[in-house]
This record gives structure tokens, sequence and C-alpha cells, in this order.
């Protein structure tokens, strides 16, 4: 078996066909289809089961409900496949590619790969980048400079190709949101070197019910976690050293943020208390590693006034 295609699934009755079949279509056809049905309430588990009917290739799991990073999870327990991907069960993927990915791994000798994807709404499409072709290697480092600045290798599950000695013993995050930014990076590290075609073959359907980017809750503040661990990271990493600055800049922009959406929604938790605590420890050392007078501002703030107020100085110093 050359590829696994692990799909979690939870509630998606109405697009779980599209999903399947796409996968189902693709022109490398040694692969295996993995549905991990993480406890969907509607007809998303008997759908699976039949379409494992339909096609030897499919290979179904039903479990109780453990969230996407669980199902994720539970996908790469059970997958046979030298290479491992991801897609999620709203999405769909172009014919072209397993096969397209599958073959800058094997072409590069690099351990992963990606391509890009376009962003699907209700009446229109946007791609994600210019799409014009090109193939790429690049390091580790070069890969997640790409993802904290938002240009062509992106921190999401999805769009990849993974050799399963890359995802190794590397886990999503049970129970958390955000989940790639938990992860994405340790892949990098773990490949060395990156594939990256720019040409878009993932399809991302940006119509989602649900989605987390919909209204700020006291789950999304697993961002902050996840930016603090990627930034102690590369405190610990030599080759990431270059990063640091950066990934300072993106935890601090992410944390004050995320606690201005809290203060906006009327948000009292443990968690937002959990979050500064935690921002408060770790000032010193963003300190020492340097940090813009604009951050060190708001964190003095976060030490001695209320948090309305330090969050009111962040709005005021980004112009809002």
């Amino acid at each position: 078996m050359k590829i696994s295609v692990v799909v979690p699934v939870y509630n998606v009755k109405n697009d779980l066909e599209k999903c399947v079949d796409s996968i189902r279509r693709q022109t490398f056809s040694d692969i295996e289809i993995i549905l991990v049905d993480d406890g969907s309430t509607d007809e998303s588990g008997a759908m699976c089961d039949r379409f494992a009917l339909e096609d030897d290739r499919i290979r179904v799991i039903h479990k109780e409900n453990g969230g996407l990073s669980s199902a994720r999870n539970a996908g790469i327990d059970v997958a046979q496949g030298e290479y491992i991907a991801f897609v999620d069960s709203d999405d769909w993927i172009d014919s072209g590619m397993l096969q397209t990915l599958l073959r800058a791994c094997e072409q590069t000798g690099a351990p992963m790969s990606e391509c890009s994807f376009r962003n699907v709404y209700a009446d229109h499409y946007a791609e994600e980048t210019r799409c014009d072709g090109s193939r790429t290697v690049v390091t580790a480092a070069e890969a997640i400079e790409s993802n904290l600045d938002w240009r062509t290798l992106k921190p999401v599950a999805w769009n990849k190709l993974y050799r399963r000695d890359v995802i190794g013993d590397i886990r999503y995050p049970n129970g958390r949101v955000h989940e790639d930014e938990f992860t994405t990076h340790r892949y990098y590290l773990a490949a060395g070197k990156i594939a990256y075609v720019d040409v878009s073959l993932y399809n991302y359907n940006k119509q989602r019910d649900g989605s987390i980017t919909a209204a700020f809750k006291v789950k999304n503040l697993d961002k902050c976690d996840a930016m603090l661990e990627k930034l102690r990271l590369m405190w610990s990493t030599p080759s990431l050293s270059a990063l640091e600055g950066k990934m300072a800049g993106i935890y601090c922009y992410v944390l004050f943020t995320s606690l201005s959406a809290c203060v906006k929604n009327r948000i009292k938790h443990q968690r937002v208390d959990e979050v500064i605590r935690q921002a408060l420890e770790v000032y010193p050392e963003l300190r020492r590693h340097g940090l813009s007078r604009r951050y060190q501002l708001c964190f003095e703030a976060l030490r001695r006034l209320p948090l309305k107020s330090c969050t009111g100085i962040w709005k005021k110093l980004m112009g809002g």
C-alpha cells in the first residue's frame, strides 16, 4: 500500500459523498481510504459503511466522539501506507493531487510534500497563491518561516503528503482546536526538507457551518498555547534561532488579539486567567530575546491593570 488517506468524519452527510468520490477518483490508485466516523449523530456513519461496500479500498472506523485530533490520530494508528495524507470530510481534492505530491517526494527525495489550495465560497473561489506551477525544495526552517509569514507553505494538515517515518509518534493534541498549529512545524522538522508544488489541488470549503473562525470562543485560546509551544521550541532549536524574533511578535499578536476578543465577547473563564499567567511567566524570556516596545507596553499593562484597560491600550497601539 503506497498511500493512506485519513478522513475524519463528523456529521457531514451533505458533503461527505463529494469528498469521498474525489479521493476514489484519484489518478494514483494504490491507496487506502480510512474513514474515521467520530461519533456522528446524523447519517454520516451509515454512509461510510455504504462507501466501504462499494470500494474495497475503503476502511471504516466507528468511534466515540473525540474531536478532529482524536479522529486523525485514530486513522494514523491503523494506516498501512508508506505515505499518509489527510482530507477533511467537507472538502474535496482534485484528481491528480496524490499523484502530484507523491511524484514531488520521489523526484526530489523529500519525505514530505505540499501543494497550494483554493478557498471555495458560495459564489466564487479564490486561489491561495499565484499557482504558477513552480516546484521548490525547502528546509524545515524555510517551511516554518513561510507558515509564519502566511506565504506559500501553510500550517494546515490537509494539503500535504507525509512519509510514514515523518509522522512517527507525533500526534495531534486531543481536545484542542488550532490543532495544526501544534503539529505541522514538528512534521517539517522531522522531514528535514519539503517539496512544494505551487499548484492548487485541494478545495477548502469556506461555507462550512460552525467554523472556529466564525465566533470567538474560550477554546480559541488554544492558539495562544500553540504559539507559545512553537516559540519555546525555537528557543531550544538552533536551526530555528533566526525565527525567534518573528515568532515572538506573532505570539504577542495572537495573545493580545485573543484577550481583546475575550473582553469584547464578555468571556470570563479560568482559561483566560491561565493564558495570562503563562504569558506573564514567559515575559522575562521574551524580553531577553528581544521584544518591541509596543508589546512591552502591553505586557506591563497586563501586569498592572485590569484586562479591559490592557486590551484598550492594545487597540490604541494597533490604531483601533
